[in-house]
């Protein structure tokens, strides 16, 4: 038998052999799973009890511009360009921004005996909240640092009549800089934000 035919012929098994190695290794590489994050349940650290000056107020359909209606997870990178807004590809919400807050913030102020309802402006006996937000996203100040920060607009209306409007904005620094780290760090951003807005509504005079 030619010796230099059966290395050939060994040659082209072992490269044959190789690539079918290499296409089963593709074949049962785990394919990397989308991840939904949300706020978590709300913990309340006592059963809800009357509290002297419950708020009583309708909300509005939060406002959020077009980057905020889907359920992507943001970010921006504060060293790069921080005009520019990314979303992760394997991290995403499981509703869009809005609908995490105002879920966010009637379970909370619901819980600690405030009446919080959900109607149009004009059949509303109470006066409505309506909240417009503006930033909600990871800022990466550093390929290892970052902060989740969220700004939004309060006003407080009743008919046509403006009662109050003011600016908020919470800024929560990630324990990791990555998408977990990110999700919670917005949750704790979210908290902190209402509790700034139910201190801000008992403030104001609204009897």
């Amino acid at each position: 038998m030619n010796h230099r035919y059966l290395y050939q012929q060994l040659a082209r098994l072992g490269a044959m052999l190789g690539l079918f190695a290499i296409l089963s290794a593709c074949s049962t590489t785990p394919v990397a799973q989308r991840q939904q994050y949300d706020f978590g349940p709300w913990l309340a650290e006592s059963p809800a009890t009357p509290v002297a000056g419950k708020l009583q107020f309708s909300l509005a359909e939060i406002t959020v511009p077009a980057a905020l209606e889907s359920n992507a997870m943001l970010y921006r990178l504060q060293y790069d360009n921080v005009q520019q807004l990314k979303a992760y590809s394997q991290h995403r919400w499981s509703m869009p921004p809005a609908q995490l807050l105002a879920q966010r913030l009637k379970t909370r102020l619901t819980s600690q005996g405030n009446d919080v309802m959900v109607s149009t402006e004009a059949a509303s006996p109470f006066p409505v909240l309506r909240i417009e937000l503006e930033e909600f996203s990871q800022i990466f100040s550093s390929t290892s640092q970052s902060h989740a920060q969220i700004s939004l607009r309060a006003s407080l209306v009743k008919g046509r009549q403006l009662l109050a409007q003011k600016s908020f904005q919470q800024k929560v620094t990630a324990a990791s800089a990555d998408a977990p780290g990110g999700a919670k760090a917005m949750q704790e951003a979210a908290d902190a934000s209402i509790d700034a807005l139910q201190t801000w509504i008992k403030s104001l005079p609204l009897n």
